[in-house]
C-alpha cells in the first residue's frame, strides 16, 4: 500500500508541473474552389466568405491553408476524377453542441453560396498544450 501511496504521489507532482492541457477538437474542412460552368471562386470571394461566415462563427481563430485536391463524387456511377484548388480550414475549438452547429452551418452556407455538393469534413480529438 505504501508503494502505491508513492506512484499516485509521484504521479500528482507530475501532472502538476506539467502545461496546462485542454482537450479540443480540430475540425479540418477541404472547400473546392471549382464553380459549375468552369468558373472558381475567386480569392476575393473566399476572403468575404470568410469575413460574413467563418469568423463571426470563430471569432477567436483558424488556419486558412492553399492546396491542390482531387475527389469523385461516390453518387454517381463512373464519376471522374475532378482535381481542382483546395482551401482547407483548420478550426480549433471546445467539443460543444455550439460549435458542432457552427461548423454545420459554414458547411451548408459555403454550398448554398458557390453551388457546391460536398465540403469534406473531418474532426479529430486534440489536447492543446500550451
Amino acid at each position: 500500500m505504501h508503494r502505491f501511496s508513492l506512484v499516485v504521489a509521484a504521479l500528482a507532482a507530475l501532472l502538476a508541473c506539467s502545461p496546462l492541457r485542454a482537450e479540443s477538437v480540430e475540425t479540418t474542412l477541404y472547400f473546392g474552389l471549382d464553380l459549375p460552368g468552369g468558373e472558381v471562386v475567386s480569392e476575393e470571394d473566399w476572403k468575404g466568405f470568410l469575413a460574413d461566415v467563418v469568423t463571426p462563427r470563430f471569432p477567436d481563430g483558424f488556419t486558412v491553408i492553399d492546396a491542390y485536391g482531387q475527389w469523385r463524387d461516390p453518387s454517381v456511377a463512373d464519376a471522374p476524377v475532378v482535381r481542382e484548388a483546395t482551401k482547407v480550414l483548420v478550426i480549433v475549438h471546445p467539443a460543444t453542441v455550439e460549435t458542432s452547429a457552427a461548423v454545420a452551418e459554414i458547411k451548408s452556407l459555403y454550398k448554398a453560396r458557390f453551388d457546391q455538393k460536398s465540403v469534406f469534413h473531418t474532426d479529430a480529438s486534440v489536447i492543446i498544450v500550451e
